[in-house]
């Protein structure tokens, strides 16, 4: 990761990283990048492909969906058409802590949404490496911040996320949809209004881990 070496050095200096490693964030970002096409795959294929092998070897503990905390009912004023639950998240930490909805068709897109517990540093470490330019949305738990529309970890795809945070939950949203007609799709038409869709999810996963 060019540069990794330098911001660790700058980051350590301004108090925000507890510990950063560079080779874990490289590694990271493979797991990620394989996961995302794992996760799509999922979703387009439907039952054909039930998730990335680890996934499917080790027991998974229930995640929002398998909770019902989340249903495709949720999505139904963000993507266009029948929407499917895929149980595994590109933004989770661990299994269970996320899952994913989408629709496709001759364009896909798909939200993905994970909830963990954490301290406000850990928080800020992660939003740390979140590129520029972020956005404060307000209204969402205590501290939210939203991306603008940038390139995806699934190839010929963009994205849009939001982060957010309420005492020691945090949750990750991201819209990811397929360039070009994956954007007939999708709803809402701005940066904006899909940090406010997706910021919804969060609160209402907020809502149902109240007291946790």
């Amino acid at each position: 990761m060019r540069g990794c070496n330098r911001t660790h050095t700058y980051a350590a200096r301004i108090g925000v990283l507890r510990s950063v490693d560079c080779q874990d964030l490289r590694i990271k970002m493979s797991r990620l990048r394989t996961a995302a096409i794992l996760t799509l795959l999922a979703i387009i294929g439907g039952s054909v492909f039930a998730g990335p092998a680890s996934a499917v070897k080790a027991p998974r503990s229930p995640d929002p969906c398998d909770r019902k905390e989340l249903s495709v009912d949720d999505v139904r004023d963000i993507l266009v058409g029948k929407a499917t639950i895929n149980h595994y998240s590109m933004s989770e930490s661990y299994p269970g802590e996320g899952c994913t909805i989408g629709v496709s068709g001759k364009g896909w897109a798909l939200v993905d949404i994970s909830i963990r517990e954490g301290d406000v540093q850990s928080f800020q470490n992660r939003i740390f490496f979140v590129a520029p330019p972020r956005t404060a949305v307000p209204g969402i738990g205590d501290e939210a911040i939203a991306t603008a529309t940038k390139e995806s970890n699934v190839p010929n795809a963009k994205e849009t996320d939001l982060f957010s945070r309420k005492g020691r939950l945090q949750c990750i949203a991201q819209l990811h949809r397929s360039n070009g007609d994956g954007e007939k799709v999708v709803v809402p038409a701005t940066d904006t209004a899909i940090a406010a869709k997706l910021g919804a999810l969060c609160k209402k996963l907020f809502s149902a881990h109240a007291g946790a």
